[in-house]
């Protein structure tokens, strides 16, 4: 199941950045550090990040500098190079993570549910749709709950708000990475207070 989660993951952030326009890429974002430009970088280095872990070399740095366009370019390459070498990759097979050993299938589910939230940030800073398939947030919510907190460490992620239990995987998976479902530009009350 993780491989066409991942690439429903891909195809829901490539449709946000792709409807980037030029004057939107200084605009801020639910990450109260990050503007569109950082986050975009940000997710990027995911991409290269999950090729690098399963086929060898390093992670991309990826410069300040850029335009828009180069970076929508990158993240084109980027994203299909990752979705390739996961398609490649044995899910049980073993990838180094900066917190240790873990199955491949871990590493895709993590960049999985990254790709979907700051798919959200995305569409919140630029005004787009921001609904996504049930089938991506119901695999990633329960992926991330299963993971008892290793995949939201306090010194990445603001502290999850608590949501009732009858709320939608949207607003629920928000919640955990400390996001507001309701956050709009400029109403700082509803930003989390750190960077992920």
């Amino acid at each position: 199941m993780l491989l066409p989660i991942y690439r429903s993951a891909v195809r829901q952030f490539d449709a946000r950045v792709q409807a980037v326009r030029d004057e939107q890429w200084s605009l801020s974002t639910p990450d109260t550090e990050w503007d569109v430009h950082r986050l975009v970088r940000h997710v990027i280095v995911g991409q290269t990040t999950m090729t690098a872990a399963l086929i060898g070399g390093a992670s991309e740095r990826i410069g300040q500098d850029l335009s828009g366009p180069e970076l929508v370019a990158r993240w084109t390459a980027a994203s299909t190079a990752a979705v390739e070498a996961l398609t490649a990759a044995s899910p049980d097979s073993q990838v180094q993570l900066p917190t240790g050993a873990a199955p491949v299938s871990e590493l895709g589910w993590r960049l999985a549910t990254d790709l979907t939230v700051h798919a959200w940030d995305l569409a919140r800073a630029i005004d787009a749709p921001d609904e996504f398939p049930n089938d991506l947030l119901a695999h990633v919510l329960e992926q991330l709950k299963g993971s008892d907190g290793r995949w939201l460490p306090p010194d990445r992620y603001a502290p999850s708000i608590p949501v009732p239990g009858c709320t939608d995987d949207l607003t629920e998976l928000l919640a955990l990475t400390g996001r507001n479902r309701w956050w709009r530009r400029n109403a700082t009350a509803f930003a989390p207070s750190s960077s992920a």
